[in-house]
């Protein structure tokens, strides 16, 4: 395993074992656990998004190859977030409740499927963006059209269920803390939200910088590049499913 990988893995599990915990502590009584808790979601959100992984590199892409406000950025961010985390939540709940051991089981075979169309879905935003590349040499952008990328790339990026907000969900439930750990998924949703954003401004600021501003040719060429990125990355997903993560 290389040593980046390690880390974010010891990362993981360190979290996981401080969030539990805190958890445990609950029944003791007291705010101080549950602000634990939820303090512990954000930073371990904002740490989990920071690893190698499709969606910030897919919110980058976008921003490379689209001109966009700043507010943009952020509303991208922690909405690819917030349903990154709340599909994980309602699966977590959903299998515990109802599908209970069974559940897991289909959850991981159907992981690799998912992933697959998940990908397939992102090639055709990439070759969608170079057409609008190409369209807007002789159109104006069709701001409708610009509406329905930001919602395909919202879900694309957060539909996968994110494995750390089921970790907590679960264990929330189990303990029968259901509620905390739903605001522990809130607060872990918003982390990683941060990291996304923040990976989408510097490409937003490249791709609005005074130089390409200045010279059309090479913004044509970053945003062709954004694109192919886009592109690339929902080609890896269908090829190596297994091998990949959400963030």
């Amino acid at each position: 395993m290389p040593p980046i990988a390690l880390w974010f893995a010891q990362a993981n599990q360190f979290f996981n074992a401080q969030l539990s915990t805190h958890f445990r502590s609950l029944d003791e009584g007291g705010l101080l656990p549950a602000l634990w808790v939820l303090g512990i979601a954000f930073v371990y959100g904002v740490l989990h998004a920071i690893g190698p992984g499709h969606g910030k590199a897919l919110v980058a892409g976008y921003f490379l190859a689209n001109d966009g406000k700043k507010k943009d950025v952020f509303k991208i961010g922690f909405l690819i977030a917030l349903v990154h985390a709340s599909s994980a939540l309602i699966l977590t709940i959903v299998a515990y409740y109802i599908l209970e051991k069974t559940a897991s089981k289909i959850l991981r075979e159907m992981g690799g499927t998912l992933t697959q169309v998940t990908g397939g879905l992102i090639v055709l935003i990439g070759i969608w963006l170079i057409y609008e590349i190409i369209a807007s040499k002789m159109t104006s952008p069709n701001q409708n059209g610009k509406k329905v990328q930001k919602l395909s790339v919202v879900l694309l990026a957060g539909i996968i269920p994110c494995p750390g907000v089921m970790t907590i969900a679960f264990f929330a439930i189990t303990i029968g803390h259901i509620l905390l750990g739903v605001f522990a998924a809130l607060a872990m949703s918003i982390g990683m939200g941060v990291t996304i954003s923040v990976a989408g401004l510097f490409a937003n600021k490249f791709q609005q910088s005074s130089f390409l501003k200045r010279h059309f040719k090479w913004l044509m060429i970053v945003r062709m590049i954004g694109a192919f990125i886009v592109i690339g990355l929902g080609i890896l997903l269908l090829m190596t499913p297994s091998v990949t993560k959400p963030f």
